[in-house]
C-alpha cells in the first residue's frame, strides 16, 4: 500500500476503523473515498449517515436521516460485525425522531403534559408496530445493548401515562391514579424496580381520601389536595366523633388538613415571621446606631487625650532644649 491511498483503501480503512470503534478516523476515511470517487459511493454515504447518529439525541438529524435512507431502499450494508437494511434503519431512524419530539415538548402545565402524553403514545405505536419484536439497530451497533421495538414502546407508554396522570392530578386524582397504574403495569415489563416504587407511593396518595380536621371537608388525593400536618391529638379527641366518615387524623402526632386551611395557616404564619423579622431588623439598626454613637463619643474622647498628651510632650521637650 503507497504513501497516498486509493479510494477503495480509504473505504476499506474506513471500515477497519469502525470495526475499532475509531469513529471520527472512520468517518474521515469515507469522506476520503468519496473524493476520490469511490465505487462504493452509496455505501460510503450511508456509514457517514450512520456515524452522524453516534451519540446524537437530535429530532431533526433523526428525521433527515429517515428521509435519506428512504431513498435507499433495500440497500444493505456492513457496519462493524452488523449486517444493516436502510429500509429498516428508516423506520427505526422515523420512530426515534416521533420520539425525541415528544421528550422535548413542554411540561409546565396540564394541557402541556396532555399534549406531550399523547405525542409519546404516537411514538409508541410506532416502535410496537413497525418494528415489534425486532432489536433496535443503534442502540446495538454502539452500545451492544439489545433493545426490542416493544421494549421501547413499554418505556414510552409508561412515561406518556404518568404524564397524563400529573395533567389531571388536580383536578381528578383517581383518574390520575388510575394512569398511574397503567404506567406501574408498563413499569413492571420493564422490570424497573425504582420507578415502580415511586409509581406505587403516587398512588396511594393520589387515591387516599380525608376529611380537613379545621373545617371539615373532604378532599381526595393526599399532597394535591390535604396535607398530613404535625401536632398533638389527645386520646379524648381521637375518640371524639367526626361529622365525616372519612379520617381527619392520621396518627396521634399528625391530623389531616386541607389545602385551603393549610396555605392560609401558612400564609399567616409567614406573614407574621415576615413582621417579626422586619421589628428584628429594626431593632438590630437601632442598637446598631446606638453602638456607632458610644465608639464615636469614645474615638472623641481618645483624641482628647491624645491632644492633651502631645502637648504635654512639646512642652517637655522646649524644657528640655
Amino acid at each position: 500500500m503507497g504513501f497516498f491511498k486509493t479510494a477503495a483503501e480509504e473505504f476499506e480503512q474506513g471500515n477497519k476503523y469502525i470495526k475499532m470503534k475509531e469513529y471520527s478516523k472512520a468517518r474521515a476515511a469515507f469522506e476520503k473515498a468519496i473524493s476520490k470517487k469511490t465505487k462504493e459511493y452509496e455505501v460510503a454515504q450511508v456509514m457517514i449517515t450512520l456515524l452522524n447518529l453516534q451519540e446524537n439525541n437530535k429530532a431533526s438529524t433523526y428525521a433527515s436521516t429517515a428521509a435519506f435512507l428512504q431513498q435507499k431502499g433495500e440497500l444493505e450494508v456492513t457496519f462493524g460485525f452488523s449486517a444493516i437494511k436502510c429500509s429498516n434503519l428508516a423506520i427505526e431512524c422515523m420512530a426515534k425522531a416521533a420520539e425525541l419530539n415528544a421528550l422535548e415538548m413542554p411540561s409546565n402545565n396540564s394541557q402541556e403534559l396532555k399534549a406531550r402524553a399523547e405525542a409519546l403514545f404516537t411514538a409508541a405505536i410506532k416502535y410496537q408496530s413497525e418494528i415489534g419484536m425486532n432489536t433496535l439497530i443503534i442502540p446495538e451497533v454502539y452500545t451492544t445493548v439489545k433493545i426490542t421495538g416493544i421494549h421501547k414502546a413499554s418505556y414510552l407508554m409508561a412515561t406518556g401515562n404518568e404524564d397524563m396522570a400529573e395533567s389531571v392530578a388536580m383536578e381528578d386524582p383517581k383518574r390520575a391514579a388510575e394512569y398511574l397504574l397503567t404506567a406501574l403495569n408498563y413499569r413492571r415489563q420493564l422490570d424497573d424496580i425504582n420507578a415502580e416504587g415511586k409509581i406505587q407511593e403516587k398512588i396511594k396518595l393520589y387515591s387516599k381520601s380525608a376529611a380537613c380536621w379545621i373545617c371539615g371537608r373532604e378532599a381526595t388525593g393526599e399532597t394535591i389536595h390535604f396535607v398530613s400536618m404535625p401536632t398533638e391529638v389527645t386520646s379524648f379527641q381521637s375518640k371524639s366523633k367526626s361529622t365525616s366518615p372519612l379520617p381527619s387524623i392520621n396518627n396521634n402526632a399528625s391530623i389531616y388538613v386541607c389545602k385551603a386551611c393549610y396555605l392560609a395557616i401558612s400564609k399567616r404564619a409567614d406573614a407574621i415571621s415576615k413582621q417579626h423579622l422586619e421589628i428584628a431588623i429594626t431593632e438590630m439598626r437601632n442598637m446598631e446606631a446606638r453602638l456607632n454613637e458610644k465608639i464615636n463619643a469614645i474615638n472623641e474622647k481618645i483624641n482628647v487625650v491624645n491632644e492633651k498628651a502631645n502637648a504635654t510632650n512639646a512642652w517637655i521637650n522646649a524644657r528640655i532644649r
